[in-house]
């Protein structure tokens, strides 16, 4: 039995198996695994998208009009669960109060596309920029 192992140690294997080892070896020397759910965040949100196709553009206020008043309002939305709007505000006016009322008031008339927390719609704010310029 002795001569038998001896006889497979010299045939050039040990180079193999201590090979083997060392690289068994070397995969103690790396870190613990990854948890693959770890780095995934909590949940998945997607922001509400209005579909213009569902209200009126906004018209322009004669007295802006005619003065040709332009300016960019931004507004905030509170977009409910089916996609309707339960509040409308005025994030940063265009100057011209006229115009941001009218912008207000015509969009918070659209319908939405709902925003969703992992996959579930979910009432959330959103924010649009509407412009007005004379043609």
């Amino acid at each position: 039995m002795r001569e038998s192992l001896f006889k497979w140690r010299s045939t050039g294997r040990p180079i193999l198996v201590s090979g083997l080892a060392v690289a068994a070896l070397a995969g103690c020397t790396q870190t613990a695994p990854v948890n693959p759910f770890a780095a995934m965040p909590d949940s998945v949100t997607t922001e509400p998208v209005a579909n213009f196709k569902s209200c009126r553009k906004p018209e322009y206020p004669p007295q802006a009009l005619a003065a040709k008043v332009e300016g960019t309002v931004t507004l905030a939305f509170l977009v409910r669960a089916d996609g309707t709007v339960r509040e409308a505000l005025v994030r940063k006016t265009s100057g011209n109060a006229s115009l941001d009322e009218k912008a207000r008031a015509a969009l918070a008339k659209c319908r939405f596309q709902p925003g969703t927390v992992n996959g579930a719609p979910k009432e959330q704010w959103t924010e649009l920029k509407y412009t007005w310029a004379p043609e």
